[in-house]
């Protein structure tokens, strides 16, 4: 076990979840204005400490897989397209957990372009659909300018 990394992954999430308690924790009328509060700015946190829990654990998940978050994973042939392979931990682990964050961050800024609409806690929900905006456009230029080394 990595000591570190099961320090960063645990105090990640655990931020998030209290975020999480003090954003909501006056009830059903904080839902819908302050909902886009915790996507945009706190459910980062735990989405860096979730996918970074093989790392933290990998005797725990080697036992549970039956081989290390390290082992080689070619994903099914399939006609006529880009054949992507690597660690276990990279293709079934954090990409397919990462696209989930990606589709929840855009309904975050969804949801708080909805609410200024709607008038419900507009500086709050201007400050998350900006921030929303920011962020998205920030992983796609890391994406564009260190692709093939980010991976």
């Amino acid at each position: 076990m990595d000591i570190w990394q099961s320090l960063f992954s645990f105090i990640s999430m655990g931020i998030a979840i209290i975020a999480a308690f003090f954003i909501f924790r006056n009830g059903r009328s904080t839902i819908a204005p302050r909902a886009p509060l915790f996507i945009v700015c706190f459910l980062l946190f735990f989405y860096l400490g979730f996918v970074s829990l093989p790392l933290a654990m990998p005797s725990l998940f080697q036992h549970v897989l039956g081989h290390s978050v390290w082992a080689n994973y070619t994903p099914p042939r399939r006609l006529n397209l880009v054949q992507v392979g690597g660690t276990w931990w990279l293709v079934r682990w954090r990409d397919p957990i990462q696209t989930v964050f990606d589709w929840v961050l855009f309904t975050g800024v969804v949801w708080a372009l909805l609410n200024v609409v709607q008038r419900r806690a507009r500086k709050l929900n201007v400050f998350c659909f900006c921030l929303g905006i920011a962020l998205a456009i920030a992983s796609q230029f890391l994406i564009f300018t260190c692709y093939p080394f980010c991976v």
